[in-house]
Formats: structure tokens, C-alpha cells, sequence
């Protein structure tokens, strides 16, 4: 296992980058194939298929409490978290090709708006896969959201569509109204952690193959958690 991390964007948000994650990613991505077909998403932004990861399903559940507990170190020493909660996990393929994307696929987002929450993401797809990117919203200056900036952000953001909206296809570099600070591309068995409140986008390459199935498409293991907070 080989760990850095980088600060992105005038913020200095830390976001932790390890390489050989785990020692057998061959057999997380059994586990994910087993739990195949993944079901539809309804409710959900995420393009594609998520099967989530409950307690119930033995070993699958093992890699994510094993995942949790190696973090552990990383996770106080970044970001000072002494005591965390997982919030979800699962395993998931992008399947949406370009032309089927809403209108919020097609640009950043952020997962949690609070100071709290982390992402781990877990690449497990030997093809390229394009990777992730984290980025500023331009008309606002936020890299990183939080329940006091969400008006201003969401009223910055129907300017911009005021003003053109997004094209259609998913998020790469800068446009649609944001600047990227960092792009990290997605190799088997790296991981990424980040806070859930960055501003952060999949980047999904040209030559994409949208499959559902987890031995071939773009299959990662994604992982929630929120620090608890003691009084």
C-alpha cells in the first residue's frame, strides 16, 4: 500500500490517494459479481447500478468493515476523525451512456453538506475508467458546500442555466460554470478518500463500455461515513 495526499483549490481541501489498496482485489470483485445484477437506481443521481452492502451479506460486508478499519490511522491523521460511523455502502457500475443523463448528472456534485462526512471510493475495474475530478463552482467561488452556502449555491446555479445549460454528456475539465483543481485517475485497486461536501465528478472517457456487468464494466466499492461528533 503506497499513500499521499494532495490539497486541492484555494480551500487546501486534503484528499488522501492510495495505491494496492487491498491485498486480493481479484476477490472483491468476485464478491461484487456474486451479488450481481445490481439493481436499478429510482430516487438516486448516481448514473447507474448500486447494490448496497449490508451487514447481512457475509463476506462482501467483511472488505467493508476491514476497508473502515485500516483508515483508521489515515482517517485521524488527515482529517483529526477519532471515531466514525458508516453511513452506507455498496458496489456500483456506471451504465447511463451520455445521451440518457438528467440534468444534475451532467455536472459536479457533492454528497453531504456537512464537515462530517467522508467518501471512500474504491476503484476495482482493470479497464480504464476514466477517474474523478474535484472542482470549483465559478459563479459562487465554493469548492466545498455546507448547509449555510446551500442558497447562495443553488441560486448561483440557476443563473448559470439561466445564462446556458450544461450541455449533454458527463462533466470533464472546466465548463458548465466550474473550474477543475484536481483530477486523480482511476486505477485498479486505488482507493480515494475526500470529503463528501468537495464538489467532485466521475470522468468517464470516450470509449466507455456502460456494461452492468461487474467483471467489465466500471465497478467500485463505495464506502460512506460520518465522524462522530463528541460533545
Amino acid at each position: 500500500m503506497s499513500l499521499q495526499t494532495i490539497r486541492v483549490g484555494e480551500e487546501q481541501t486534503p484528499i488522501v490517494v492510495i495505491d494496492n489498496f487491498v491485498q486480493e482485489p481479484d476477490r472483491i470483485v468476485e464478491l461484487a459479481a456474486e451479488l450481481a445484477p445490481f439493481p436499478a437506481q429510482t430516487g438516486h443521481y448516481y448514473p447507474g447500478r448500486r447494490r448496497r452492502i449490508t451487514p447481512q451479506d457475509g463476506e462482501s460486508f467483511d472488505y467493508v468493515r476491514s476497508v473502515c478499519q485500516s483508515l483508521t490511522g489515515v482517517l485521524h491523521g488527515v482529517y483529526g476523525i477519532a471515531a466514525y460511523d458508516i453511513l452506507d455502502a455498496g458496489f456500483s457500475v456506471i451504465t447511463t451512456p451520455p445521451a440518457e443523463l438528467g440534468p444534475l448528472q451532467t455536472i459536479p456534485h457533492f454528497d453531504y453538506p456537512d464537515a462530517e462526512s467522508f467518501a471512500i471510493l474504491h476503484y476495482l475495474s482493470k479497464k480504464p475508467a476514466g477517474g474523478t475530478g474535484f472542482y470549483r463552482h465559478v459563479r459562487s467561488g465554493f469548492e466545498t458546500l455546507s448547509e449555510a452556502r446551500m442558497p447562495h449555491y443553488a441560486y448561483a446555479r440557476e443563473q448559470d442555466d439561466l445564462q446556458q445549460p450544461p450541455p449533454q454528456g458527463y462533466h470533464d475539465g472546466d465548463g458548465n460554470g466550474f473550474i477543475e483543481l484536481a483530477k486523480v485517475e482511476a486505477r485498479y485497486n486505488r482507493a480515494l478518500i475526500y470529503p463528501g461536501r468537495l464538489l467532485h465528478s466521475g470522468i468517464i472517457p470516450d470509449n466507455f463500455n456502460y456494461s452492468p456487468d461487474p467483471r467489465v464494466g466500471r465497478l467500485t466499492g463505495n464506502i460512506f461515513v460520518r465522524a462522530r461528533v463528541t460533545p
